[in-house]
């Protein structure tokens, strides 16, 4: 049977990446929310909008997928389990259809197997998704972390793992919320300190139920560092992590090695993408 997923997906001044990744999420989804405060940052200040709604407005949509939710959120965590907790409320219980059938309002209802947590600067590959889907069909987690790869300037200037390791959360059950941002709950970070402190092994995520995708079944792109400097500034200075919006942050993130990655070696809806500016060398 194959698994139900509706992505969750917040975006505030996305311009560059919205289209590309509807593309991408559109054939494995049932449903895709783009999440955004339009003109707000996470800390309530005035962010000039940019053309995001009107892109995920006018996205060819032929089966009723793409739902568009603007709300002032203050907070990163709150914004996805507020959606996600309106996404399986049931809201059709009850319900006396004034035009379309009850079996349409029910499927359109239907609460899905999987939550897809991504960014609008995270893309998997097309190539990968498939496996990726078995993979948690198979495992049936509550929760699978996948790795991911980040790239800086263009997609052609990639991050070693090594130097930059990344992975979080990308597919929970319905039913389990954020606590921080991607972090499910603070009692598996403590047990995992506890158990570093002890030098045991770390099995704290499969106290909770949590898995990771292997390397070889899939991972995803990390677009964040895309494009120039000045790029780099306005995206940390509306970042949730307050952390980043130093310049000496700025000044590390520029500084990290990369390796060269052929534009043919790159996911084929990373190839064909639609960007806003030159992406690719």
């Amino acid at each position: 049977m194959k698994l139900r997923l509706h992505a969750i997906v917040l975006a505030l001044n996305e311009e560059r990446f919205i289209r590309n990744q509807l593309r991408t999420l559109y054939p494995f989804c049932s449903g895709i929310s783009v999440v955004s405060q339009y003109d707000r940052d996470w800390y309530g200040r005035p962010v000039l909008p940019d053309g995001t709604a009107g892109l995920v407005l006018s996205h060819p949509d032929p089966e009723g997928k793409i739902h568009f939710v603007v709300r002032r959120f203050p907070d990163e965590a709150a914004a996805r389990n507020a959606e996600m907790a309106g996404l399986v409320a049931r809201p059709h219980r009850g319900v006396m259809s004034h035009g379309s059938t009850i079996e349409r309002i029910q499927e359109f209802h239907t609460v899905p197997d999987y939550f897809w947590i991504v960014d609008a600067d995270e893309f998997y590959d097309v190539a990968t998704i498939p496996a990726i889907l078995a993979h948690l069909q198979q495992r049936q987690p509550r929760g699978l972390r996948v790795h991911g790869l980040n790239y800086l300037s263009t997609w052609n200037r990639r991050v070693p793992a090594s130097v930059m390791p990344f992975c979080h959360f990308g597919f929970i059950r319905p039913g389990v919320h954020f606590e921080c941002r991607r972090t499910v709950s603070w009692n598996e970070s403590r047990l995992a300190k506890l158990l570093r402190v002890l030098r045991l092994p770390d099995f704290s995520a499969r106290c909770f139920g949590f898995e990771i995708c292997p390397w070889e079944v899939g991972f995803f792109h990390h677009g964040c560092w895309l494009g120039d400097r000045e790029r780099l500034v306005d995206k940390v200075a509306k970042s949730s992590h307050r952390d980043s919006n130093t310049v000496e942050y700025q000044k590390r993130v520029i500084a990290y090695p990369t390796d060269y990655v052929p534009t043919a070696e790159l996911p084929q809806n990373i190839r064909d993408g639609s960007w806003s500016s030159p992406l690719l060398e």
